[in-house]
């Protein structure tokens, strides 16, 4: 029997070793990236786990995204300050007080903060109960009104109601006692964020309710007062029952956001996976559909974010839209 020449098996086994090194390498190599979102709870959740899932799908060797529950927009914030997370979804007129250093934002500028893309377009429904007959936003004077603190759509509704120098009786809960509070009859007022948002649909489902419609000139005060933080939004008729023909309902932008400090490489590939796949995230997503989401570049336009697109995906609409970036959507350096 002929023997082995015991120096090609250890050239065999050392280029075994080096292969399960190269793997190890590879997979190491990854970049892990943890994206904020909202509760799980929150219906919005899934929009995130989308984006999450097709920047994984695009690039499973290159990066490692992990969704994270959060407290929402505001908290998101925070946290990508604090680099706790690397991004995440938020109202974009807060982060644009945030990156300024203005309104409630005063004392914690953020200007680490960077943009993605332009995000998706949100109402705010504000709702009362049939039977305290309010049909008008100065009839929300004095009314009894859940308001639900910490959220991003209380901090913009309160302050669309003070632009406007309507003082509604505040009464503070969270988001399930405000629907308990309403079927109860504690509150005859509240509001909520979504497009067909479940909540209020559960509300019709054993009341009667209005939702108000809002006007041009309601946000146009808005603005005067808080800049580029009064939107609006045509809800269409059926949308709920309530609703018997299309109106005007007050609404923001929800946005992605990320830390200055993200490379710019990791940032072009996240920004080019939710690109190609926009079209396919929009049919399977109403929120995204709705809010005009796959008009990625043209949405940061349309409504001026403020807060300047993050390097990386300034670069990307550059090589793949051939466009000039507008100077305030240019970062520092």
């Amino acid at each position: 029997m002929k023997k082995r020449n015991p120096f090609w098996l250890i050239v065999l086994g050392i280029t075994v070793i080096m292969l399960f090194l190269a793997v190890g390498q590879e997979a190491a190599a990854a970049v892990k990236i943890k994206w904020g979102a909202t509760s799980v709870r929150s219906g919005l959740y899934a929009n995130t786990v989308a984006l999450g899932a097709a920047v994984n799908k695009a690039y499973p060797n290159d990066l490692q995204v992990t969704v994270v529950e959060t407290g929402g927009f505001v908290e998101n914030l925070a946290r990508i300050q604090k680099k706790s997370i690397q991004l995440g979804p938020a109202d974009a007129s807060a982060a644009y007080a945030a990156y300024k250093g203005i309104i409630d934002y005063k004392d914690k500028q953020m200007p680490d903060l960077r943009s993605l893309w332009g995000g998706y377009v949100t109402p705010i429904h504000i709702v009362t109960s049939k039977k305290s007959g309010v049909t008008t936003l100065e009839g929300l004077n004095g009314l009894s009104f859940a308001m639900n603190p910490g959220t991003t759509s209380g901090r913009v509704i309160e302050l669309f109601f003070d632009a406007l120098g309507i003082k509604p009786n505040y009464k503070m809960m969270g988001l399930a006692a405000s629907v308990d509070a309403m079927k109860a009859g504690v509150v005859d007022g509240w509001f909520k964020a979504g497009f067909k948002d479940a909540a209020i649909l559960d509300l019709e489902s054993t009341m009667d309710i209005n939702i108000i419609p809002i006007t041009p000139e309601s946000i146009t005060k808005m603005n005067q007062k808080y800049p580029r933080h009064g939107l609006s939004m045509t809800v269409p008729a059926g949308l709920f029952k309530a609703l018997t023909k299309e109106q005007l309902s007050f609404a923001y932008v929800v946005s992605d956001f990320v830390h200055k400090d993200v490379p710019d490489e990791v940032v072009y590939k996240i920004v080019k996976a939710v690109w190609d796949n926009r079209k396919e995230l929009v049919a399977n997503l109403t929120t995204l559909k709705e809010g005009r989401f796959d008009e990625m570049y043209e949405m940061a336009i349309k409504f001026s974010l403020g807060v300047p697109f993050h390097p990386g995906a300034a670069a990307f609409y550059r090589d793949t839209l051939k466009v000039t970036i507008p100077p305030d959507l240019i970062a520092p350096k």
